[in-house]
């Protein structure tokens, strides 16, 4: 049995005719469901993207009063497939940690409404069981030792080498999973 040629073309429109009305369906459902829910339906499209992601990026929060040194460091993490999120205080950082999942925790140790060892403990205290590396700019013995006291698993003087922050972060990634 041969096909006649508007039976081949009724097979052609067929085949291209499916996948293109598929996908105008699930373009108008995801646009009504925008419409109806709006920025919470947006945030859960977001949330979807990241699972579907792979493998798992590691969840950093970045805790540094200077706006500069906060972006650079967010900047550098995120282009090497860190997910990061950033604060500028002990009050954003601990909203952060009520709204997310984070695998490490990088915090200035003088921020302005707090320190660093107060985040870390709040974080300790809700059983976040993060890799904690304090930052600061004063690299007396006696600050770095107090950093493990306090429940830092490492602490680093400014400037930050991130060469050696990030082999850091992959070694407890490994360590924390």
């Amino acid at each position: 049995m041969t096909l006649s040629p508007l039976d081949s073309y009724i097979y052609q429109f067929v085949y291209a005719a499916v996948p293109l009305l598929c996908a105008l369906v699930v373009g108008v459902v995801l646009g009504v469901l925008a419409r109806t829910f709006g920025k919470r339906f947006m945030r859960t499209l977001r949330r979807l993207r990241r699972v579907w992601r792979s493998p798992r990026t590691m969840q950093v929060l970045i805790v540094e009063d200077n706006p500069d040194s906060r972006e650079t460091l967010k900047r550098y993490l995120t282009r090497r497939d860190y997910d990061v999120a950033a604060a500028g205080d002990v009050r954003t950082g601990i909203h952060l940690l009520n709204e997310k999942r984070f695998d490490a925790i990088i915090s200035d140790i003088a921020l302005p409404d707090g320190t660093g060892y107060t985040l870390l403990s709040e974080a300790r205290r809700r059983g976040i069981r993060a890799l904690g590396i304090a930052i600061s700019g004063y690299p007396y013995p006696s600050d770095v030792s107090e950093s493990g006291v306090t429940g830092f698993d490492y602490h680093l003087t400014k400037p930050i080498d991130c060469n050696h922050l990030c082999s850091l972060l992959k070694k407890g990634c490994v360590q924390f999973s």
